[in-house]
């Protein structure tokens, strides 16, 4: 057999032997393209899929990382995010987070009600920028820590110049405390940030729902800031009708959405809850009963137009507003029977039963033992106004011994007949000794 020539056995052993090792360039490729899949189930929803797909790989970038801490604060997944975060640190011991990741971490502990856990990353942080000071400053303003918020917002401006996120979240934690709301807004006219749309939206909503040192509300101002507003989007409108139906002042609510219709600004459902809720509390119904009502019938029709009528909270806001407008009883029934039964939640069912209580005792009674067959607990709502339908004596119901002892098995068998109860006097009004013999008999 020809042994083969030197040339051969040259080539033959470059072929063999060189190594297939990967190139800094095909590894970038690679996490480009994992990065790029996980962004689209992010924006899709599917954060889970996104995980199982990252976990698949060895290969990591930080970004990448950023990208599902985003998706999971978005979505509220706390346990995933929790469990990225461990894969996170057991991958990368040595090495401390990126400070973007941080801020995604922290943001992410923030959206799920994690304050305490993103406060103590933001302490740890060797460097912040003022992403990382927003952050945890939202995160307190939306769940309610307005001292917590307000301190961390006075702490940030000792390095910091604050952006209109981190002025437009403080102002919403001001709600109570109006000084402070005002010290902030001559903050932001110092600094050139009360034209921006976020901050004046904040400050409408502030000045709407705050008191002044005199006690009383500055719906002026909120309405002062609101027409010198430059440029306003559908949350500047929201927030001025909600602030006119917050203090009382329907018919401003209802002029000032007539007027959104009218620029052609839209509606969504916050404005449509506002509308409907401004027909409550406020003296519109006593000074034009019959244009209100006509008024709300157009709502009901714009609301199937435009598909809102699907929604129980809508649904339920109406039947509320035809109710309190002393409407056709029927149309509430109607609205409410229309309504898919898989939606309907305790708040519906109060409030339909507190409608009828007064002018259809019998069918109030009905969808009472409805409620109960639907394995919905009635609350002391449900039960208060349950007991309206009949005088001391039971004269307006004819079944007054199917109707008293009904109630009190009813609400025996609910919990809410103990001692506490029958020291707060509660129906002793409507049932006297019936409710004592039901409770100690």
């Amino acid at each position: 057999m020809p042994r083969p020539t030197t040339r051969a056995c040259y080539i033959s052993f470059r072929q063999m032997g060189t190594p297939n090792f990967p190139t800094a360039s095909s590894v970038n490729t690679e996490s480009n393209d994992l990065l790029e899949k996980v962004r689209v189930l992010s924006k899709r929803g599917h954060v889970q899929e996104a995980l199982s797909l990252f976990y698949t790989q060895t290969q990591h970038h930080h970004q990448t990382y950023a990208t599902l801490f985003h998706a999971c604060a978005r979505h509220r997944c706390l346990q995933q995010g929790i469990s990225l975060h461990r894969h996170m640190l057991s991958h990368n011991p040595t090495s401390p987070p990126d400070l973007f990741v941080t801020n995604h971490l922290i943001n992410m502990y923030c959206k799920c009600g994690y304050l305490a856990y993103a406060h103590c990353l933001f302490d740890e942080m060797p460097h912040r920028n003022l992403v990382s000071w927003t952050a945890l400053i939202s995160g307190y303003a939306q769940h309610g820590r307005a001292d917590d918020c307000f301190s961390l917002f006075s702490g940030m401006l000792v390095d910091f110049r604050p952006n209109e996120f981190a002025v437009a979240s403080v102002l919403s934690s001001c709600h109570s405390d109006g000084e402070r709301g005002r010290q902030v807004h001559a903050l932001a006219l110092k600094l050139s940030l009360d034209a921006c749309v976020y901050v004046a939206n904040a400050l409408i909503t502030m000045y709407s729902y705050s008191k002044s040192s005199f006690g009383c509300y500055d719906t002026d101002e909120a309405w002062s800031l609101f027409k010198t507003m430059q440029a306003r989007n559908l949350i500047s409108w929201n927030s001025m009708v909600a602030g006119f139906q917050f203090r009382g002042l329907g018919v401003q609510a209802v002029n000032l959405f007539t007027q959104m219709q009218r620029e052609g600004i839209g509606f969504d459902r916050v404005t449509l809850l506002s509308v409907f809720s401004s027909f409550s509390g406020s003296n519109i119904g006593k000074e034009v009963d019959d244009v209100s009502l006509k008024f709300c019938f157009q709502l009901h029709c714009l609301t199937i137009k435009t598909g809102f009528i699907s929604e129980i909270e809508v649904t339920t806001a109406l039947v509320k507003s035809y109710s309190d407008l002393g409407g056709d009883i029927g149309n509430c029934y109607r609205v409410f029977m229309e309504t898919n039964t898989c939606y309907r939640d305790i708040v519906s069912w109060t409030t339909i039963i507190t409608a009828l209580a007064e002018r259809d005792p019998e069918e109030a009674l009905f969808l009472f033992r409805q409620l109960r067959r639907e394995d919905l607990a009635p609350d002391w709502f449900n039960l208060s106004f349950r007991e309206r339908p009949y005088d001391i004596d039971g004269s307006q119901v004819d079944t007054d011994e199917n109707g008293r002892p009904c109630f009190c098995s009813i609400a025996k068998d609910a919990g809410f007949l103990d001692k506490e109860l029958a020291a707060s006097g509660f129906l002793l009004e409507g049932y006297g000794q019936v409710y004592f013999e039901v409770l100690y008999g």
